[in-house]
This record gives structure tokens, C-alpha cells and sequence, in this order.
């Protein structure tokens, strides 16, 4: 665990970390509160997904050309961007709620320019690593970057729960709580050193990195399999979010807004996780780890179908928040461990991508639900998981005694402390030679007398 917790040792990686965690949490609970407003103004699944639509959409579309910018310009003003624009967005968006003028379609705006900001900022914020980072703490420091945005899904809901439970606050003062979060996370992005990418990067077409970039995550066989598994997990994850809100009003007569209390179970749970998983999600049992975690998953949505009471969905909670945070962690940072730093951008762009397909497949699940029921389209969502986590297996079994890609944080973190000296122009061997000659140095100093002591 001191190795994993070992990038916490640079200032730069310590304001990196805290400033995703803060802007990741705003943008994560923001979209929760989306469709769960949608729902209460409307009382339609469909609704619910249609308004979440607009961050897919913008995504989708800027998602991996915002990856190719953040491989080839500065960091800092794309992440400074992301940050306050959308915190503005955030801001008007809880007045409108607040004051009953919000519609369908303002949400579905909203999200789309929000869609935009995250485009933009994840990105950035991963090829950023790769600049202020030491190659020798890369592979603990991918994975914990990875736990920061995992705890973001977390915490956001949780606050929003105890604000709207304990606190009887409505959605549109959540939002406002949620503009907060970007005020935290500005100072923390400006103590950043303002590196950028090389002349030389800046200077190939946008196309062709985009291209490039492409062809080296389907060129590898890991992230292949782990990106195609990504895309599928999260598309069906989100089919929770669009459905839970309507599900819980209708087959257990409690308020849409109550889905916050399931989400505080979900979250205190997760919290607990993340801190064991993040010792294991560049080791040797992630693979193991995230076929495990999807085959829970898959239960977690067959159970919720069965779930005869509000009360067992709270129970089946726990599950969910052991699933999904075991598959958000231990998927995305195995992405990132076996992708070479000068992808980090793109790569980071793609798997963007699963963000935009769950909000612009959102209102199938709704669709879905508003046609064959709640519960049905329950089994089958667990049942999409469950093939997804079989192909995993047979791909997994095919790959994994493939060595590592050289200069890959995975590959950095296997090499061991003698190769990773090597590779940053140290020698142990000249370094043990040179510990004997120091200790003498310091003994002589201590023997010799301080002018003016005793």
C-alpha cells in the first residue's frame, strides 16, 4: 500500500488529485440530479432519458477530438475552462429549478454545454498527469487518479442525500451546493505548473492524432477488450439512473427524490472499497477482480428486478455500491496502466465516449420501461452484463500471458525498482557504492569540534 500511496508524495500530484476529485464530483452529481428533476416535472421515463441526452450528444461529438487537444496543447487553460463554465451552468441551472421556469428542454441544454466542459476537462486532466508526474510513480499514480474519480460518483450523491433527507433541501439548492464544488477545485488547478505538450505534437493534424490515437487502442489487445467491456458496463450502469427514480415511485409508492437515500448506502459503501482496491488496481488480481465485479453487477440488476420492497432495494444497495465502484475502478485504471503516457489524452478521450453512449442510449431504457415495465427491462439489462463479463473471460484467458507494452505505466510498475533507477538515470549499484562514503562523511563531521562549543 506505501507503494500505491507513493504519488502523494509530489505537491503537483497531490493539487491534481484534489482538483478532480472536486470539479469530477460537480460534474457526476449534476448529472444525477438531471434525469431525478426531468422525472419530478414530467413523471415519464422517457422524459427522464431525453434530457440527459445533451452530454452524450456533446461528448460524442468533442469527446475524442478534446482528447487529441489535450495530447497537444497546454493543460491548464482547457481544465480552467472546464471548470468554470460549467460551474456557471450549474449555477443557473439550480436558479431556474428553484424558481419552477425549468423545462425538459432547458435540462437537456443544460447537459449538453456540461457534456461539453467534461469533453474538455477529463482529458486534460489525464495527459496532465503524464507532465507532472515522475515516470517512477506513474503506475500508483494512474490508479489513484482513477480512485478520485471513482469516490466523485460517491461523494456527490451521498452530499446530495443528506442535503435532501436530513436537510429537506430541493434539487435546485443541491445545485447550487454543487456550483460550490468548482470553487474549490479553481484554486487547486492554478497553484498547477503550466506545462504543455511538444512543438512537434502541436504540429500534426488534428485528424490524424485523432487517427493515430485510434489506432492504438484498437491496435492492443488489452485495451481493446477492456475499452469494448467499458462502453458495454456503461451504457447498462447507466440504465439504473434513468430507471431507479420512476421504478421506486411506482412499484413501492415512495418519492423519485428518495432515490438519494439508496444513493447514500451506494456511496458509504463504495467509500469503504476504494481504499483496499486501490492497492490492487495495477497488480496481478485486477483482471480476476473486474470479472468478479461484473458478474455481481449483473446479479445486483436480476435482484432488483425481484425486489419485492423499497426496503430491499436499500439492502440490495450495498451490492450495488461493491459492483459498481469494483468495475469503474479496476476497468479505468487497467486502461490507463497499458496505455503509454504520450496516449493519455486520447485514450482518456475514448473511454469519454461511455459517458456519452449511456446519456444518448438513456432514453432506450425508458422507452424500454415505459413499454414492457420496470422490472423486465431490469433482467434484461443484468442480462447484456452478464454475456459482456463472459466475453471478458474468454478474451481475458487469450491475453494475459501477452507481455506488457514497454514505457506503460503497467509495464514501469512490473520492471521494479532496479529497472524504473534505470530508466531515470540512476544506478542502484552506484548509489550502494556511494552510502558507505557518506556515513564517513557524516561521522566526520560529528567528530570534529563546532568553534565555540565545548
Amino acid at each position: 500500500m506505501r507503494g500505491t500511496f507513493a504519488a502523494f508524495g509530489s505537491r503537483n500530484y497531490r493539487l491534481l488529485w484534489g482538483g478532480t476529485l472536486f470539479s469530477t464530483t460537480a460534474f457526476m452529481t449534476s448529472f444525477l440530479l438531471v434525469p431525478i428533476v426531468a422525472y419530478e416535472i414530467t413523471e415519464s421515463y422517457t422524459a427522464s432519458g431525453i434530457a440527459q441526452m445533451g452530454s452524450g450528444l456533446s461528448m460524442l461529438l468533442l469527446g475524442p477530438i478534446g482528447g487529441v487537444i489535450a495530447d497537444r496543447y497546454a493543460k491548464k487553460p482547457l481544465v480552467l475552462v472546464g471548470q468554470i463554465i460549467p460551474g456557471l451552468l450549474i449555477l443557473g441551472t439550480g436558479i431556474l429549478v428553484v424558481s419552477g421556469l425549468i423545462t425538459i428542454w432547458m435540462l437537456f441544454v443544460s447537459s449538453l454545454l456540461m457534456g461539453v466542459g467534461f469533453a474538455l476537462m477529463g482529458p486534460a486532466r489525464q495527459a496532465w498527469m503524464s507532465e507532472l508526474v515522475p515516470r517512477s510513480l506513474m503506475g500508483g499514480g494512474v490508479g489513484l487518479l482513477q480512485v478520485a474519480q471513482n469516490l466523485a460518483l460517491v461523494i456527490g450523491p451521498m452530499l446530495g442525500s443528506v442535503l435532501l433527507l436530513v436537510f429537506a433541501f430541493g434539487s435546485g439548492q443541491v445545485y447550487f451546493l454543487v456550483a460550490g464544488f468548482f470553487l474549490v477545485a479553481l484554486p487547486l488547478t492554478t497553484w498547477l505548473p503550466n506545462a504543455r505538450a511538444s512543438d512537434a505534437a502541436a504540429r500534426r493534424s488534428v485528424v490524424g492524432e485523432l487517427t493515430s490515437g485510434f489506432r492504438y487502442l484498437m491496435g492492443s489487445p488489452r485495451l481493446r477488450i477492456l475499452w469494448s467491456f467499458w462502453m458495454v458496463v456503461s451504457i447498462c450502469r447507466f440504465a439504473a439512473q434513468v430507471l431507479l427514480p420512476g421504478y421506486i415511485e411506482r412499484n413501492f409508492g415512495v418519492p423519485a427524490s428518495d432515490i438519494f437515500l439508496l444513493y447514500l448506502i451506494v456511496g458509504v459503501v463504495s467509500l469503504i472499497a476504494n481504499v483496499p482496491l486501490a492497492g490492487m488496481v495495477s497488480g496481478p488480481r485486477a483482471w480476476p477482480l473486474l470479472i468478479a465485479f461484473g458478474g455481481l453487477l449483473a446479479l445486483v440488476f436480476f435482484f432488483a428486478g425481484l425486489a419485492p420492497s423499497f426496503f430491499a432495494m436499500m439492502l440490495l444497495a450495498i451490492l450495488v455500491g461493491i459492483a459498481s465502484t469494483g468495475v469503474l475502478l479496476v476497468n479505468q485504471a487497467l486502461i490507463m496502466t497499458n496505455s503509454r503516457p504520450e496516449f493519455f489524452g486520447r485514450v482518456m478521450s475514448f473511454v469519454v465516449l461511455g459517458f456519452a453512449a449511456q446519456s444518448l442510449l438513456g432514453p432506450i431504457w425508458g422507452i424500454s420501461a415505459d413499454a414492457i415495465g420496470g422490472r423486465e427491462t431490469m433482467f434484461l439489462v443484468g442480462m447484456i452484463v452478464l454475456a459482456a463479463t463472459g466475453l471478458l473471460i474468454v478474451a481475458w484467458r487469450r491475453t494475459r500471458r501477452m507481455p506488457l507494452e514497454v514505457g506503460t505505466p503497467a509495464a514501469l510498475a512490473a520492471a521494479g525498482p532496479t529497472e524504473r533507477s534505470a530508466r531515470s538515470g540512476r544506478s542502484p549499484a552506484f548509489a550502494a557504492r556511494l552510502a558507505p562514503v557518506a556515513r564517513m562523511g557524516e561521522q566526520k563531521r560529528r567528530a570534529t569540534p563546532v568553534a565555540g562549543g565545548d
